[in-house]
């Protein structure tokens, strides 16, 4: 009985060691970039400029925040890749 647990044990650790090393070395298909900006276009931009070389841009989106006592508009915008 005891060894049986043992073996069940040591399979275990190697499924939960196989899962890590695929999960960190796994091709990476898509990602993410966000910058903010006074302006939209520009924060669009900034984020747009992060995207890696060759990678196709799948879409854009921005949030207003509005910042200060003056009610000031700041915009913080996302591209997104695969």
């Amino acid at each position: 009985m005891h060894l049986h647990f043992v073996l069940f044990m040591k399979a275990i650790l190697l499924l939960a060691a196989a899962v890590m090393v695929l999960g960190t070395c796994g091709i990476a298909v898509a990602g993410s970039a966000t910058q903010e900006a006074m302006d939209e276009e520009v924060a669009t931009n900034r984020a747009l400029s992060k995207v890696p070389q060759g990678k196709k841009v799948t879409g854009t989106s921005c949030t207003s925040i509005e910042i200060g006592i003056g009610g000031e508009t700041s915009y913080r915008c996302t591209a997104t890749w695969e």
